[in-house]
C-alpha cells in the first residue's frame, strides 16, 4: 500500500468527467464556519459524562486491526448513511492483510525481524491513528442522532481537526450529503496520519526510504482488494497503488476506492455480504481459502491471523497536529469520478504471488506473462 497511487490495470474510469459534491449554498456556509476561530464551550455534567463514555469505547474497540475493523461494519450497519464507515472496514482489512503478510510463508523469509517490526508498528499505527481521530466522530454522530440534536461542537474535544466541525453539521441538516461527507473524511484522515505519522523522521528514514524499494518491488503491496460475493463465488476487486508518501494521491485513491465500492451495486452488496458472512481476522484465508492458510502446517500459503502473528502493540498517546490551515488546499478535493468500472483482479493477485514464491501454480491455475 506505498506510494504514488495509481489505476494501473486494476481499474478503467469510465468518464473522466468530475462531479460537484457540494453546491455553492453549501460552499459558502462551510467557508463561513471555517473562517470562524473555534470556541471553547463550557461543558455540562452530561457533556463530560458522554466524552468519557465515547473515549473509553475507542479505547476499547482501538485494541488491534481485527477490533478496529470490526467496529467500522457494526457501525455502517446501523448507520448506513455514513459510507465513509463501510470504505473504512474494507480498507482495514487490507491493513491487516499487510500486516500479517509480514510473517507469512510467502514474504517473512525476505525480510529480517527488524525489519518487519518495524513495518508492522508503521502500519499499526496509522490504523490506529486513524481509528483514535475518526471513531469519536462516528459516535459523536450516533449521539446526535439519539439526542435529536447536533453535538458537533464536541468534536473539538477529541482534538478533532477544525476542517470537520462544518462538514458534519451540513451533514446533520442534511444526510443526502453522503458523498460529501466520504469525500470529507477521506480528506481529513490522510492529512491527519501526513502530519501526525508521515512527517515522523523515524518512520521517514526506517519505512519511506529504506523499506520503500522492498514494499513496493518485493512484497507486493501494491493492490487494496476488494473481496465480494456473487452467488455462490468469492469475486476481488480493486485498485492497484504505489507511492504512498504522497498525500494528494493517497487522497484520489480514497475517492477512487469510494466509487469503486459505492458506485457499482454488484460490489457494494457483494461486499457487505461477504463482510457479513467473513468474520474479518488478519488472514488472507478469509477470501481466498483455496490459496491460504492459517494453519502452519498446510500445504497452502501459510498467512497466519492478526493475533497469531503480533501481540497487541501499546501506543504511546499523542498530542495530534490540527492540519487544516488551506481551504484551497482541501477544496481542491471536493470532487469525485463519475465511475470506474470494477476489474476482475484475482489473476493479478496470483501473478504478483507467483512473482514473490517462484511457485507457477496457484489456486489450480498456471499462469505466464501473458495471461496477465
Amino acid at each position: 500500500m506505498f506510494g504514488k497511487w495509481f489505476t494501473g490495470t486494476a481499474a478503467k474510469t469510465k468518464s473522466e468527467n468530475l462531479l460537484d459534491i457540494w453546491s455553492h449554498s453549501d460552499e459558502n456556509q462551510v467557508k463561513k464556519e471555517w473562517s470562524i476561530s473555534p470556541v471553547n464551550h463550557s461543558l455540562s455534567l452530561k457533556d463530560q459524562a458522554l466524552l468519557m463514555n465515547i473515549r473509553s469505547k475507542t479505547a476499547t474497540l482501538n485494541r488491534n486491526n481485527v477490533t478496529r475493523t470490526q467496529a467500522y461494519l457494526d457501525f455502517y450497519l446501523k448507520h448506513p448513511e455514513v459510507h465513509w464507515s463501510f470504505l473504512a472496514h474494507m480498507v482495514s482489512r487490507n491493513g491487516g492483510w499487510n500486516m500479517t503478510d509480514l510473517k507469512a510463508s510467502h514474504i517473512s523469509t525476505l525480510l529480517s525481524y527488524e525489519k518487519s517490526s518495524i513495518l508492522f508498528r508503521f502500519l499499526e499505527k496509522a490504523n490506529h491513528l486513524i481509528f483514535q481521530d475518526a471513531y469519536p466522530q462516528l459516535l459523536l454522530y450516533a449521539e446526535s442522532k439519539k439526542a435529536g440534536k447536533p453535538l458537533f461542537y464536541l468534536l473539538s474535544e477529541f482534538h478533532v481537526s477544525h476542517f470537520m466541525n462544518p462538514i458534519w453539521s451540513l451533514f446533520w441538516e442534511n444526510n443526502n450529503k453522503k458523498e460529501l461527507l466520504t469525500v470529507s473524511l477521506i480528506i481529513n484522515e490522510q492529512n491527519f496520519i501526513e502530519y501526525n505519522l508521515l512527517k515522523n523522521p523515524y518512520f521517514q528514514q526506517k519505512v519511506l526510504s529504506s523499506l520503500t524499494y522492498q514494499l513496493q518491488e518485493k512484497l507486493g503491496f501494491t493492490l487494496v482488494l476488494f473481496p465480494y460475493r456473487k452467488g455462490s463465488s468469492t469475486l476481488l476487486t480493486g485498485l492497484g497503488v504505489q507511492q504512498f508518501s504522497n498525500l494528494a494521491n493517497r487522497i484520489e485513491i480514497g475517492k477512487k476506492l469510494y466509487v469503486l465500492l459505492f458506485k457499482n451495486e454488484d460490489v457494494l452488496h457483494g461486499a457487505l455480504r461477504f463482510s457479513r458472512e467473513s468474520s474479518h481476522t488478519g488472514s488472507r484465508e478469509d477470501y481466498l481459502p483455496a490459496v491460504f492458510s492459517s494453519k502452519a502446517n498446510s500445504r497452502k500459503i501459510y498467512s497466519p491471523t492478526i493475533e497469531v502473528a503480533w501481540t497487541d502493540f501499546d501506543h504511546q498517546s499523542i498530542m495530534p497536529v490540527d492540519w487544516f490551515k488551506d481551504i484551497h488546499g482541501a477544496t481542491k478535493f471536493f470532487h469525485l469520478p463519475a465511475s470506474i468500472v470494477p476489474a476482475d483482479m484475482e489473476k493479478t493477485h496470483l501473478y504478483n504471488l507467483i512473482k514473490l514464491t517462484g511457485i507457477s501454480e496457484l489456486h489450480g491455475v498456471f499462469f505466464d506473462r501473458k495471461d496477465l
